[in-house]
């Protein structure tokens, strides 16, 4: 069995010991070394499988040995556990944004360093690896520190750009903004070739948005790697599956450890395999994806909530009065007619008084239901309050509205409404004032005051009519 080989980095002779009778079994060695410069020259000679590392440390300290350890070739997948004295939760954090595997604080319990070391050694690849012959000559102080400050400037771009993209998707509530400054994002500061984002929708994955396949290409994810995807929450990067990919990477999105999609990476031929770092940035940025498309999600359900009737699922009026509000400032700067519709359920009361008020809700929502079947797409449906609805017509004059509300008239006084008495049923009628707007018109109170007096002249005459405003 090939022996594992540990590399403990301390500047206190006492932790390096602590540790190796700690660990110490036949199948491990250890290597130490005493400062960041030291530990860094044996990660590249030695190649150990599980370095263990403290932070504060002459010459260089931990998190400068962790950083360039994670962005180096040779060294990037070999688990790092910290084990220091800072104890506070920023620290924990921050090192395991620069890509430390575990956080142990000192004084430490020697079976939790056990635990969590085994598990580390575990996980490591067990095939052997070929040492650089030139790392020694490669490795010293001048070069390591010259490497740590460009690997410091490269992360301050990444900030900057992580930090520019959060800015732009938590200023939006708008789902396909965030989904296109993401995408195009990745492409600007990681580089592809094309790329996919697909949303989990039904237990499926869905294309929401693309840039660079052709009209006859379509992104592909295998739905059998959504498991792994959600458990082990990290990317997966393959080998190309056609003639012009070099590499497919693909990215949980994630929200709470809940998957709710992918993205899709693809290099060409012409292009450098992805590197660890950028596939770290792509996680942190399909994480903030993750999190801005849940707030759009929470946002627009609240304000379908704020503008929503709750017992017919129509519009309230409130929104009643603000998409009015939208519809005369587009009808008078296009020069279009505009007509509202108010109805009332003629002799309402009668039939709450016969057949209760939970049969009476019910008759609500068939006249909800009548009105959504007999409008346009265009039209906006709203209960008004009580028994009241009012439709919106935009680009309508009054005798198309007309037209339309006599079509609903019809539709509703053949229409069956239970009564909550076994199977029976009744119909109901209903009465309907129409209005056009006026030229001189000034608000959407206005219109709505005018369809009301033609909802009156309506039931003046007799009920189930349809009058027009005059």
């Amino acid at each position: 069995m090939k022996q594992k080989k540990i590399l403990v980095v301390d500047d206190d002779p006492d932790i390096q010991d602590i540790v190796r009778v700690a660990l110490k079994k036949d199948d491990k060695t250890f290597i130490t070394a005493s400062n960041g410069i030291e530990a860094v020259e044996k990660a590249l000679s030695e190649l150990p499988d599980l370095i263990i590392l403290d932070i504060m440390m002459p010459r260089m300290n931990g998190y400068q040995v962790c950083r360039l350890l994670k962005n180096e070739p040779l060294t990037w997948d070999i688990p790092i556990m910290i084990l220091s004295a800072k104890y506070k939760e920023k620290d924990r954090l921050y090192s395991m944004s620069i890509g430390a595997d575990e956080y142990i604080v000192k004084p430490f319990g020697v079976e939790d360093l056990i635990d969590r070391a085994e598990r580390l050694l575990a996980r490591h690849p067990k095939e052997d690896k070929a040492c650089p012959v030139a790392a020694r000559a490669l490795v010293n102080e001048t070069t390591l520190l010259s490497r740590v400050n460009s690997l410091l400037d490269r992360k301050l771009q990444e900030m900057t750009f992580l930090q520019h993209i959060t800015r732009a998707i938590v200023g939006t509530f708008d789902e396909g903004e965030i989904m296109r400054t993401v995408l195009q994002g990745i492409k600007t500061e990681v580089g592809h070739r094309r790329s996919a984002l697909m949303m989990l929708e039904n237990g499926a994955l869905k294309e929401r948005l693309s840039l660079g396949y052709s009209p006859k290409e379509r992104p592909v994810i295998e739905q059998d790697m959504l498991p792994e995807l959600q458990e082990r929450k990290e990317a997966k990067v393959f080998e190309g599956r056609s003639g012009a990919v070099n590499q497919r990477c693909v990215v949980p999105i994630l929200f709470r450890d809940r998957l709710q999609g992918v993205v899709l990476l693809e290099r060409g031929l012409d292009e450098p395999p992805f590197s660890a770092d950028r596939i770290n940035l792509i996680l942190t940025l399909a994480g903030q994806l993750g999190m801005a498309l849940e707030n759009a999600n929470m946002y627009r359900a609240k304000l379908q909530l704020s503008i929503t009737d709750s017992l017919t699922g129509l519009f309230n009026a409130r929104y009643l009065y603000e998409r009015l509000e939208t519809e005369i400032s587009r009808a008078k700067r296009y020069g279009h007619p505009l007509s509202l519709l108010m109805l009332d359920i003629d002799f309402f009361k009668r039939f709450n008084d016969a057949y209760g008020h939970l049969s009476g809700d019910e008759a609500l929502r068939q006249v909800a239901l009548v009105l959504k079947e007999s409008s346009r797409e265009t039209d906006t449906v709203a209960r008004y309050g009580g028994e009241e609805f009012c439709v919106i017509l935009p680009e309508t004059d009054a005798p198309n509205a007309e037209v339309i509300a006599e079509r609903i008239r019809k539709t509703m006084e053949q229409h069956p409404v239970p009564t909550g008495a076994g199977d029976e049923s009744v119909t109901l009628t209903v009465s309907i004032g129409v209005a056009q707007m006026p030229p001189a018109l000034i608000s959407a109170e206005d219109l709505v005051r005018i369809a009301d007096k033609a909802l009156y002249q309506a039931k003046f005459a007799g009920r189930n009519t349809v009058r027009i405003f005059k």
